[in-house]
């Protein structure tokens, strides 16, 4: 019987990531060539390029890469282009308005895809700190965006912020 727990690791240097004519992540080594891959980050928010685990379309993990360093330049990058393909989590570069009404509170703020509306109901189940100075915001809908560095902010953003972190 074989472990459901047993981690395949993929080897670095046997192992390359390339696109196919039609754009399809692939991955080949010494022994298989995959055509239609996919990747996972294991760690999104505190490991994003370290433990990535890649699947075949028929949604059947291949294994573990420990770190995507290890990997040769164009399959880093094809896996980094595949990454932001796949985890698009629009960055807060100003926040507009933080309003509260009965049950209810409602974020207002600007992102590098645009303008964004965040429902929430109870606020400090739906904002996430990973660090010292970066948040991950879910409202009510499942919508994300991320303060990567609240000293970055402008001042009014920041005071905006205080009043509930």
């Amino acid at each position: 019987m074989s472990d459901l727990f047993e981690l395949t690791y993929i080897d670095p240097g046997v192992t390359s990531f390339t696109r196919s004519a039609g754009g399809m992540l692939r991955m080949e080594t010494d022994r298989e060539l995959f055509t239609e891959i996919t990747v996972r980050r294991t760690y999104p928010m505190t490991r994003p390029y370290e433990y990535l685990s890649v699947w075949t379309k028929d949604d059947k993990e291949i294994g573990i890469i420990r770190n995507i360093e290890e990997l040769d330049e164009e399959s880093r990058e094809e896996l980094v282009t595949e990454l932001k393909l796949r985890y698009i989590i629009p960055a807060v570069t100003r926040i507009d308005s933080i309003k509260e009404e009965p049950g209810l509170w409602t974020f207002q703020v600007k992102t590098d895809r645009g303008d964004l509306k965040l429902l929430m109901r109870n606020i400090h189940e739906h904002i996430q700190m990973i660090g010292v100075n970066r948040l991950i915001i879910t409202d009510m809908e499942g919508k994300r965006c991320e303060i990567k560095d609240i000293e970055s902010l402008d001042a009014a953003s920041r005071k905006h912020l205080s009043k509930v972190i």
